[in-house]
């Protein structure tokens, strides 16, 4: 919890930094017109009403990025499910965090946009004379092609994120990665199996170094780990 909590505020922090910057290089690519100009008073008053308008923004991004990774983790788990192994081990909520808040983020630009003028009210045509003051004529325009853009990025990222997944059958252990490539581990090559402490999480160590970690993978069953130590004859280590 405290991991998905650390991942939203840093993502929090990165906008509120990013976005005077993009506003920067919106004024200097279109400039705004002399006639769109507010008084101080208006200004510090739609700054507020923004303000407000960023608290929707991040309220709508933490549900739709806790929504996002927990309907990826499920996609993949369709997806892969098979039948043709003992056990299949996905991507869980906490590894699929990451892809969602970047798609999370995206699609909270979609509601904002929708109920904007429902939270400014009478104060909306305001906020676009500032909105053009402050981003020029072409904002509207560069926004929609930034949208579609990160759209793209973050529906690729989550789709490469579905395509982990580890199959488990009598003889061996089968890691498939985010490009489809497949490394497949006889038993007898485990070199140790370590129990973390909590339920589910373990390090499983191959000759070649190679380490996965189940911490972010799912169903880890306690039958699954027998058979890997029974094949492989090592003891978990505690």
């Amino acid at each position: 919890m405290l991991e998905i909590i650390e991942s939203l505020l840093l993502s929090f922090f990165a906008i509120a930094v990013l976005l005077p910057v993009i506003r920067f290089a919106l004024r200097r690519l279109s400039p705004s017109r002399q006639n769109e100009s507010l008084t101080a008073e208006e200004v510090k008053y739609i700054q507020k009403q923004e303000f407000k308008l960023t608290i929707v923004y991040y309220f709508f991004a933490c549900i739709l990025s806790v929504f996002s990774a927990g309907m990826l983790s499920l996609i993949a788990s369709i997806i892969h499910n098979s039948g043709n192994s003992l056990f299949l081990l996905t991507p869980n909520f906490r590894a699929m965090f990451a892809p969602g808040l970047l798609v999370g983020l995206t699609l909270a630009l979609i509601p904002l946009r929708i109920t904007q003028r429902a939270f400014l009210g009478q104060e909306y045509e305001l906020y676009k004379s500032y909105l053009r003051q402050q981003e020029g004529h072409n904002s509207k325009r560069v926004y929609a092609l930034l949208l579609l853009v990160l759209l793209l990025i973050s529906g690729a990222v989550g789709w490469l994120a579905t395509r982990w997944h580890v199959s488990i059958n009598e003889e061996s252990l089968v890691v498939t990665n985010f490009l489809m490539e497949k490394r497949v581990y006889p038993m007898q090559e485990i070199q140790s199996i370590h129990y973390l402490g909590q339920e589910g999480e373990y390090l499983i160590t191959f000759n070649d170094q190679t380490i996965l970690n189940t911490t972010y993978l799912k169903t880890v069953q306690l039958e699954m780990i027998a058979l890997l130590a029974q094949e492989s004859g090592n003891r978990v280590i505690r």
